[in-house]
């Protein structure tokens, strides 16, 4: 009876592990050179303010997009492992609001440059970001998305499972998004989001193919 709603299910979520993860490897390569230090990437900015944006903006869109494909990762997770697999859906459905945050804020500092705002208001702006207060408050978030992918990864990684390249292939990704995130070295985050495309990719024919079911 609900073969047919469970197919619907397969497809979106197929379609969301591709199409999510293309947009972000597209907003990446739009991105410029990224500093931790608040004057120096606001110096950055006020040289490609619009590409900023766009990158973001595609980033966030992204993401968004990426949401079904989450469901569908972690599904296949708990069919094998329910425990793992279930705190890694609560982990990376919450890591998408604190994503979602960072996108947002990245934004609105590309479209305050654009706009003509002075660069000492800029470097004001993204300093009270960086606080402790703000972003701080977004780091759990932030750590969800690593520590969910790994137990992802965990339930799918057995020498048996059809989908262990692909797995592997998210935490290959996700790796070097994190390696990114800590050096502000952007070319790792591009690296990171293509591998996740490409992983994306992979699993999404495996599910067409009816493969998500445990291995025996």
């Amino acid at each position: 009876m609900d073969a047919a709603p469970s197919r619907y299910r397969t497809v979106i979520g197929a379609t969301s592990l591709i199409v999510g993860p293309a947009l972000m490897s597209v907003g990446d390569l739009f991105h410029p050179p990224e500093k931790w230090e608040a004057a120096a990437q606001v110096a950055i900015l006020a040289e490609s303010a619009s590409r900023w944006y766009v990158a973001h903006l595609l980033l966030f869109v992204g993401m968004l997009l990426f949401i079904p494909g989450i469901l569908t990762l972690t599904k296949v997770a708990a069919d094998r492992r329910p425990t793992a697999g279930y705190a890694a859906r609560l982990l990376l459905l919450a890591s998408v609001g604190a994503l979602s945050a960072v996108f947002v804020f990245e934004m609105l500092l590309g479209r305050f440059i654009s706009e003509g705002a002075d660069q000492a208001a800029a470097v004001v702006l993204l300093q009270a970001f960086q606080s402790a207060e703000v972003f701080g408050a977004l780091v759990p978030g932030l750590l969800a998305f690593f520590v969910g992918t790994g137990l992802s990864v965990m339930s799918l990684a057995s020498a048996a499972d059809p989908f262990r390249w692909p797995a592997l292939g998210f935490a290959l990704g996700a790796s070097l998004i994190l390696a990114e995130i800590i050096l502000a070295e952007v070319l790792l985050s591009q690296i990171g989001n293509i591998v996740i495309f490409v992983a994306g990719i992979a699993f999404a024919r495996l599910l067409l193919r009816g493969r998500e079911g445990a291995p025996v």
